[in-house]
């Protein structure tokens, strides 16, 4: 049997059914011109999500809405928000997301400012700073280029002192090589890492220079985290005007200062680290030089939670268990909230030690090699590399790791299985799973390997009661 290849992006695009038959609006949290986000609640798991419904008939731009869906489909970091599901009747389109409550990074310097006058402290700028860059190296290492990096895209998981956040609105990036494809489709996989770009877009105040001025590269991203840098620190924009032409006018002279009044009290090397992200493109900074800066270094280390021995008992039952329950496993991580994986997603952190949110085959061996031999430990990255790319990527690093005890529970296991029993007739068939796994040229009898552990009774399909039966720890009630 040839391996079958699939990662998170299988499971996205993939809604199954009607959308209010799954999900109960809650609470509408914001709108705009065509569409509106709800607080919506999912009927069979009780668990809350974030819902961006666009109503089709007002998408003047389908290519840009294509490419915002592609692009957050193949995203897949810690720090960029995630995609989870997409419905799209004659009306709508309803994209389910993950619910970030915390609030923007705006509307919490706005609060601190309010209640004590001050901003946020270089420690705790330097933690959420790290969460931004890390995004953005990553998504410049996938050839994806934001935009429109902005403090109203930045939101905190959850409200009071979490500092923890992810970046949206994928709405004006660019993906490199990148080629439309019918929403329903399977995305392509291919990318490569340099991109120059012509259109002007972004926000007023974040915008480079080189944007303006009709000809840049992923560096804008760069110039537009320094803005948010200098702003998190002084809680003022380093380029002002009393309008937008005044404030590209004073962003093309790339002239800045910093006021003692407000920058006495913070270090030169804050005050080194923006200069070296608010210059020329040539001489800019990129990602993973700004994350080796020794401010970010010395205020935000890297969090020393290494893998544990009970995690390697984990990665070893990952290799040792079937193709069909890995699939499974990987389509659970992806609907997986951040803050119920927390410890699992420091452990990769961690073990990421370049910092492009994917890990290398040397990287896995730094990390295991006081745990196990070379051979086992090739072994395990290969089953966990579960689309071929020779890196393991955030969403597969997690499904090798999920406690069974504490995730898979039945009412998450009867979500998966809906998802994927496309025609609600209770089986899952090979078709079906072909579905999922579309653009691979997979034969019969490779579909039936790869569900041979699961169909007990032999008949190509698989019933709820072999699907919960063979995810082990689980009784039917």
């Amino acid at each position: 049997m040839s391996k079958i290849s699939y990662n998170k992006t299988n499971f996205i695009l993939k809604g199954a059914g009607d959308f209010n038959t799954k999900y109960l609006k809650i609470q509408e949290l914001g709108s705009g011109g065509f569409s509106k986000v709800f607080r919506v609640e999912n009927k069979l798991t009780n668990e809350v999500f974030a819902c961006k419904e666009l109503i089709r008939s007002k998408i003047k731009d389908k290519e840009k809405f294509e490419n915002e869906i592609n692009i957050m489909s193949k995203c897949d970091h810690p720090n960029i928000v995630k995609l989870i599901e997409i419905y799209e009747d004659k009306r709508h389109y309803e994209l389910i997301m993950e619910e970030l409550n915390g609030g923007t990074l705006t509307e919490r310097l706005m609060e601190k400012l309010e209640e004590g006058g001050e901003t946020f402290s270089e420690k705790e700028a330097a933690y959420i700073f790290k969460q931004i860059i890390s995004a953005i190296n990553y998504c410049h290492a996938q050839g994806i280029v934001h935009r429109d990096l902005k403090m109203e895209n930045v939101l905190f998981l959850e409200k009071g002192d979490n500092l923890d956040v992810k970046i949206i609105d994928f709405g004006l990036s660019q993906y490199n090589n990148y080629q439309l494809v019918n929403i329903m489709d399977l995305i392509s996989s291919e990318n490569s890492k340099t991109v120059t770009m012509f259109e002007s877009v972004g926000t007023p105040h974040y915008i480079s220079p080189e944007v303006l001025k009709g000809k840049y590269n992923q560096k804008c991203d760069i110039w537009s985290a320094g803005v948010i840098l200098y702003a998190m620190l002084s809680g003022k924009f380093p380029f002002n005007g009393k309008n937008d032409k005044a404030i590209y006018k004073s962003i093309l002279k790339k002239k800045f200062e910093f006021p003692d009044k407000i920058w006495k009290s913070i270090s030169n090397e804050a005050k080194d680290l923006i200069n070296l992200m608010l210059c020329d493109e040539e001489k800019r900074f990129s990602a993973e030089k700004v994350l080796d800066h020794p401010w970010l270094t010395k205020l935000s280390p890297n969090i020393k939670h290494t893998i544990s021995q009970s995690s390697i008992n984990e990665l070893k039952n990952y290799k040792n268990s079937n193709n069909f329950k890995r699939f499974i496993l990987t389509c659970l991580a992806n609907r997986l909230k951040e803050q119920d994986i927390k410890e699992l997603k420091e452990i990769f952190l961690e073990m990421d030690k370049n910092k492009d949110g994917t890990l290398t085959p040397e990287e896995v061996k730094i990390s295991l090699k006081k745990f196990m031999e070379e051979n086992e430990i090739n072994k395990i990255f290969s089953e966990i590399d579960t689309n071929n790319s020779n890196q393991i990527e955030y969403t597969e690093f997690i499904s090798a790791l999920i406690e069974k005890k504490e995730y898979l529970k039945e009412e998450k296991l009867l979500e998966i299985f809906k998802t994927l029993d496309k025609d609600g007739n209770g089986r899952i068939s090979k078709d079906e799973i072909k579905k999922v796994l579309s653009g691979q040229d997979l034969d019969e009898n490779d579909l039936k390997q790869f569900i041979t552990k699961f169909d007990l009774d032999g008949d190509g399909q698989i019933d709820y009661y072999e699907f919960v039966s063979n995810m082990n720890d689980l009784k039917i009630k």
